[in-house]
């Protein structure tokens, strides 16, 4: 166990941190292509109705699930970089397949390997951006990190949109391939620290964190609002009459999200989560309501902006939380663990709404989704906040 490079313990803006999250941000764009595309895809094409669109994103987040505590093992016990690399080929192959769905039963086999792949590919990108960010700048780091997401979401599904009107589903899919590949193109020049421990076995405490699972349960009941927004959006808007309304939304989620992300980070490093994860809850609570009422274009792509400023400000804050508590060489396992419980909540969460969706309204289910925000917000403020401040590692290392 050791790092080959020697980091600069202050400096965030390394050439390798840079490189890593700009392909990180293509690779997710390629994913947003499929966001507001893959239900219009299963509905004009397949026939299919509601509840299965559901489906397919249950069948995708389950299949993450199964696959991310042996991916967090593996990345803790091997080292980081040549799984990703295989990860992110896979990846890449992934997207191309889809060009073969004919068949609903064939796209379901293809999300099923296209969830595995995303779960190890997510969880070993998070885990090296963890390792190449110096520890007093963990949360802002973390936060930069996470724009990459955020940015590929105000581009991908726009695009994505774009190329279905201009073309067709396998140009679409092409498409995806091909951004992809040039991920991997840029991830193949980034030197990130060799941490592994070949001395682990195969254990359930190898395979899962449970000292960062009250964190993790936050993060199954803050998945279905984004679960939501990620399977239902673009049929939404098409409801209320708003042409190429998804994609919009996203860009102004986008907008939401990045305009807190980094100071997210940097209130967390100071005054740690209490203020942020407050404001995230009072922020998505209310964007999901807005977007339940939402009648008209500007209460809609408001909700987008608010509820952008909620997630934009849990992520980095949860992913901090988990490294803080856990050694350099457990970061993948509570990566992997954190990432468990969003899947998690993201499959439970599509199979509900979507069933929701279909017996009752897509306004009532984003409704009921504001309403499933009081519960992590009970068990956050009641239990988890002191839960962390006993349990930090930093901590007890200094």
């Amino acid at each position: 166990m050791g790092e080959s490079i020697d980091k600069e313990e202050s400096r965030l803006w390394t050439g390798n941190f840079i490189l890593h999250t700009g392909s990180y941000l293509i690779m997710a764009m390629s994913f947003y292509f499929l966001i507001p595309t893959l239900p219009k895809y299963v509905i004009n094409v397949l026939g299919e109705d509601k509840s299965q669109v559901g489906l397919i994103i249950g069948f995708y987040a389950f299949s993450a699930l199964a696959i991310r505590p042996i991916s967090g093992f593996l990345f803790d016990k091997y080292g980081r970089r040549y799984l990703y690399l295989v990860s992110l080929f896979l990846f890449s192959l992934t997207m191309a397949s889809y060009n073969l769905a004919f068949t609903f039963v064939i796209l379901l086999g293809i999300r099923l390997i296209h969830g595995a792949v995303w779960g190890f590919l997510t969880t070993g990108g998070a885990t090296i951006a963890a390792d190449l960010i110096p520890e007093k700048k963990r949360g802002m780091g973390i936060g930069i990190f996470g724009l990459s997401f955020t940015l590929s979401m105000a581009l991908g599904p726009g695009i994505g949109e774009w190329i279905l009107k201009e073309f067709n589903f396998n140009v679409l899919f092409w498409s995806a391939f091909f951004v992809a590949l040039l991920s991997l193109i840029i991830a193949v020049n980034v030197k990130s620290p060799n941490i592994s421990d070949r001395k682990q076995r195969v254990k359930v405490n190898n395979l899962f964190d449970r000292k960062v699972a009250p964190v993790a349960i936050v993060m199954i009941f803050l998945a279905f609002p984004f679960a939501g927004i990620m399977s239902f959006i673009s049929l939404f808007a098409d409801e209320i009459g708003l042409e190429n309304g998804g994609a919009y939304f996203f860009i102004f989620y986008a907008i939401g999200v990045s305009v807190l992300r980094p100071l997210a980070g940097f209130i967390m490093d100071k005054k740690g989560p209490k203020l942020v994860v407050a404001a995230c809850m009072i922020f998505s609570f209310s964007g999901m309501l807005m977007i339940g009422f939402s009648e008209s274009a500007f209460l809609f792509y408001t909700a987008a902006i608010v509820t952008g400023l909620g997630n934009g400000l849990i992520m980095p804050v949860m992913q901090t939380m988990v490294i803080n508590m856990v050694p350099p060489e457990r970061r993948g396992v509570a990566n992997s663990t954190l990432f468990s419980a969003i899947d998690l909540g993201f499959g439970i969460a599509s199979f509900m709404l979507g069933m929701v969706a279909q017996f009752y309204s897509l306004k009532v289910m984003y409704i009921l989704d504001a309403i499933i925000l009081i519960i992590p917000t009970f068990y956050f403020f009641s239990y988890v906040l002191k839960y962390y401040h006993n349990n930090l590692y930093i901590r007890r290392s200094e």
